[in-house]
């Protein structure tokens, strides 16, 4: 687990996410494959691509590399505060 649950929650909120984007996002920081991610969620493939376009728009990073990267960044300067 890359977060824990306060930390989530300091995350969805500093980005205004949805809930459906928090799950999207947990999902990609555990490793999963927008393919997998479709079937956790019970979704389609290009609804989660969408879904996932909005949450890196949202942290102003472009790939899910990125967003793990800004995320663990925002956490870590989070805890310095």
């Amino acid at each position: 687990m890359l977060f824990n649950s306060k930390q989530w929650t300091y995350l969805q909120r500093g980005y205004h996410l949805t809930s459906r984007e928090l799950q999207i996002a947990r999902f990609v920081c555990e490793g999963l494959e927008h393919d997998q991610i479709a079937k956790q969620c019970g979704i389609k493939y290009n609804t989660v691509r969408a879904h996932l376009g909005n949450i890196c728009r949202k942290a102003a990073v472009k790939g899910k590399a990125g967003l793990i990267l800004q995320f663990l960044k925002v956490v870590k300067s989070q805890k310095k505060e």
